[in-house]
């Protein structure tokens, strides 16, 4: 399977005395080009970039909307972990910003594989995917399962309407007319992603980085309340920082004030290398 791949050095703009690169994921359904504006801005501030699209995502190989297991997400960040660490060198430092289901994986990640990496230093969760806001009902999830044995790969719409995801006309607009976003996803993969979102709020305490939480308050698309209780079983960190923005939707980064968003983004990531260069 082809993994979809991109690198964006900060180059000259970087006036950082240690290298760091943020690797970049994106949420269900869509896609690392919608992060164009998120990517200019790191890189406007000395940041490197390592992005690309999750299997079955986009320009990624693989079924769209469909994973055999939520592994083969961990597995791509795995990819793009190695290219950060040999784009910021031994001595330079790695973070991870993941959003919605991305900041799932990301939580994942952190859990059961970031013990692998001295350089990774802290991450941030936009709007992190841990519970759905529909409550799936009993004999729905009994036919998922039953689904999940018989027919994993049978695809059903999302749901995601554009208007849930935004409240910028100009992102709605795009959202329901980009080619390479997803509208459907299968039954093992809803099957892989409950199973995610349980395990990250349980293993909450076993991340050992600091972390920046950052959750919209009229999310339509995840629970909002389930954020603060992940965030509130973190290990205890003077850097980690939770940040609701009350009036938001789901995608923190595409709202009207998406200025703001990237400026608390910014300034925790480079607070947290502050930190760890000891200044």
């Amino acid at each position: 399977m082809t993994l979809h791949t991109q690198t964006f050095p900060a180059g000259d703009a970087s006036t950082r005395s240690v290298p760091l690169t943020v690797v970049l994921v994106h949420g269900a359904g869509e896609h690392s080009g919608r992060y164009g504006h998120v990517l200019e801005k790191l890189n406007a501030h000395g940041i490197s970039v390592i992005t690309g699209d999750l299997p079955g995502h986009g320009r990624s190989g693989g079924i769209s909307g469909h994973v055999e297991t939520f592994d083969e997400y961990l597995d791509a960040v795995s990819e793009w972990m190695r290219l950060a660490e040999q784009q910021s060198g031994p001595q330079g430092h790695v973070m991870i910003v993941g959003h919605s289901m991305g900041g799932l994986v990301t939580s994942r990640y952190l859990q059961e594989r970031g013990e692998q990496h001295s350089t990774l230093i802290g991450a941030v969760l936009s709007s992190p995917c841990l519970k759905l806001v529909i409550e799936v009902p009993a004999w729905k999830k009994s036919l998922a399962n039953l689904l999940n044995s018989l027919a994993p790969r049978l695809r059903m719409a999302s749901g995601i309407k554009p208007s849930d995801v935004s409240r910028h006309p100009t992102v709605v607009s795009q959202y329901g007319s980009d080619p390479l976003m997803g509208t459907k996803v299968s039954v093992r993969w809803f099957h892989e992603l409950n199973a995610a979102m349980e395990q990250a709020v349980t293993k909450a305490d076993s991340i050992s980085i600091p972390l920046l939480v950052m959750q919209a308050g009229q999310d339509r698309l995840v629970d909002a309340n389930i954020a603060p209780v992940f965030y509130n079983k973190l290990p205890a960190h003077d850097l980690n920082k939770f940040v609701p923005y009350h009036n938001l939707y789901h995608e923190l980064f595409n709202e009207p004030e998406r200025d703001e968003v990237l400026e608390t983004t910014v300034e925790w990531l480079t607070s947290c290398q502050n930190a760890a260069v000891g200044m």
